[in-house]
């Protein structure tokens, strides 16, 4: 391979050989020792200045055009429609593939192009939460062992017409190991008996995060109800952590794995039945295994072989100091009595604060023992700041199973 300032010298000669000498290509590309190609490239035009590698003059800042942008527009589009991946790399290969002759663009003009016209994609939520003030390393410091549960959303094969339901585990820190189960629905009994199973074989998280989906969620219809499921979490001592509602990106490990697993396993294969859909769930696991090198012994504490979370859940809930439930919110302008206040929902709760924090991120964390709110903000690289703090004594709602 050539450096620049021997490529640029190459590109001169072959201009000169073909224009002035009046070689054939073939012949220029012999004596230059590059491709037929090469030579065709920068002979083609003679009005076509020589560059560099960027397709601009070296020293000048790139212009790009209004055409770019909505060339790449429609290339995000299209990429979300038909693919599972459609971040600034793929975007510019599939440009580059549309339009080989054009010059190449800069990765953070793509990324400048998507998160403008790409509101609510990932890319723009991952970049925006700095400003936003997302409490990142507050989560990390919850606990040494953090999960991330959710649904996939429903899947069907040829011939039936009844939803297959998926159930998603990654344990994200300190090891990644990552859990796909099929299962008959997406309620709570089926998510208690999903976790009861695995914890029984896996570790039990110091930290879970998870959506605010009804199965995590469902207790009473009035206000500050902690559902069954929250309570067998505390009774295990396993903190539950809920991301804000409609940003499922913030369980970025589970969101990841769904990808994958749709791209691996779903889109690839042709199932017929539930055993064929089984069978190649459990060799994409262990196959998913081998390449994150997750270990065989995992550190933690499992539960008892004998354990029954009907026979927890019937006893009545008594709250012991150090329980707690930690909630991300994002605030946002909130309707109550016909006037607009920003706000945050917690458990068909609202919870007014300053308006300086509006469109901002907070981590709201429920002492459950002594039935206080403390709301937090964590500016980037700052420490956690106290900014609200309120009695929000809660009720326990109780199902039957």
């Amino acid at each position: 391979m050539y450096d620049k300032e021997t490529l640029q010298k190459k590109r001169h000669q072959a201009r000169k050989l073909y224009f002035e000498q009046h070689l054939n290509k073939t012949e220029i590309a012999r004596r230059l020792g590059v491709s037929w190609n090469f030579v065709h490239r920068w002979t083609e035009d003679p009005k076509v200045k020589i560059t560099d590698h960027r397709g601009w003059p070296k020293g000048k800042r790139r212009r790009h055009t209004k055409r770019e942008e909505e060339r790449l527009i429609t290339i995000r589009s299209g990429l979300e429609e038909r693919d599972f991946f459609y971040g600034a790399g793929k975007i510019i290969d599939e440009y580059e593939r549309i339009f080989p002759n054009e010059p190449r663009l800069n990765k953070s003009y793509v990324n400048r192009v998507i998160s403008q016209n790409f509101p609510m994609s990932r890319r723009n939520s991952l970049k925006a939460v700095k400003a936003q003030n997302y409490p990142i390393e507050a989560i990390t410091s919850l606990g040494k062992i953090q999960e991330e549960a959710d649904f996939l959303g429903k899947k069907y094969i040829h011939g039936q017409t009844a939803p297959i339901h998926f159930f998603t585990r990654v344990y994200k820190k300190p090891f990644t190991l990552r859990l796909i189960h099929r299962v008959p629905n997406q309620g709570t009994e089926t998510i208690l008996d999903t976790f009861t199973r695995d914890w029984k074989v896996f570790p039990l998280p110091d930290l879970l995060s998870i959506d605010n989906g009804f199965g995590f969620t469902a207790a009473g219809r009035g206000k500050r109800y902690i559902s069954t499921f929250i309570q067998y979490l505390l009774h295990l001592g396993v903190t539950p952590l809920f991301i804000a509602p409609k940003k499922p990106w913030m369980n970025g490990a589970v969101e990841g794995t769904h990808s994958v697993f749709a791209r691996k396993v779903w889109n690839r294969f042709d199932f017929s039945n539930l055993e064929e859909i089984d069978e190649t769930v459990t060799k994409f696991q262990e196959a998913y295994k081998r390449y994150t090198k997750t270990p065989d012994l995992l550190p933690g504490r499992n539960l008892d072989s004998g354990f029954s979370w009907k026979d927890l859940i019937q006893k009545p809930f008594h709250p012991k100091e150090g329980m707690h439930v930690y909630l991300i919110r994002l605030v946002e302008n909130h309707v109550q009595d016909d006037l607009e206040i920003p706000a945050i929902r917690l458990f068909q709760d609202v919870v007014e604060l300053q308006k300086s924090y509006l469109n901002q991120y907070v981590l709201a964390e429920l002492d459950i023992y002594k039935g206080e709110l403390n709301i937090h903000i964590q500016p980037d690289g700052e420490d956690l700041l106290l900014i609200e703090q309120k009695e929000f004594p809660v009720r326990f709602g109780k199902r039957k199973y």
